[in-house]
């Protein structure tokens, strides 16, 4: 598990030497934590988790969208239909991808079931979106994987709103 988590990392590295990835990645981040800052004014959520939360969705939006549709994918399918898997850094970084946004999301909103339904379908769109603009490959796999994350992650984030709401009644 070590190993694959340095290849991920390796890979993150790779992938941010492209600077049309670096610049998409931090062009999105700055633009979506200032809007994420704007829309917790608004809906009266955290602002420090909402500005991260923002940060991040601006990452997965621009790790997704920055790059270029790979010469190896095929041009007979739509969408590659494989199944769930972590063996590998490619595949392991998409169960990570969503796992920031989601849990900051939550913290900032309160909402887990929400957070999670919206970022399934942000998700699911992607996988969509990415063949029709070039910009990647459809695969259920990364639908399964950053799905799979975003459990995790929303589960982990009402748990820690559920301790912190036990120690604010305990006061």
């Amino acid at each position: 598990m070590l190993d694959q988590v340095w290849w991920a990392f390796e890979g993150v590295l790779r992938a941010l030497s492209n600077p049309l990835i670096a610049g998409g990645v931090v062009a999105g981040g700055v633009a979506l934590g200032f809007g994420g800052r704007l829309v917790a004014r608004r809906a009266g959520w955290r602002p420090v988790p909402s500005v991260l939360a923002g940060v991040w969705l601006g990452v997965v939006l621009g790790v997704t969208f920055s790059r270029t549709l790979p010469d190896w994918a095929g041009r007979d399918q739509f969408c590659l239909l494989n199944g769930f898997s972590v063996h590998g850094s490619a595949e392991l970084l998409n169960v990570l991808l969503f796992v920031p946004l989601v849990f900051c999301a939550v913290l900032a909103t309160r909402r887990p079931v929400a957070v999670l339904g919206s970022a399934v379908a942000l998700s699911a769109a992607i996988e969509v979106v990415q063949p029709l603009t070039r910009r990647g490959v459809c695969e259920t796999q990364d639908f399964f994987n950053n799905s799979a994350g975003a459990v995790a992650a929303a589960v982990l984030a009402a748990g820690v709103l559920a301790v912190h709401r036990r120690r604010a009644a305990a006061r």
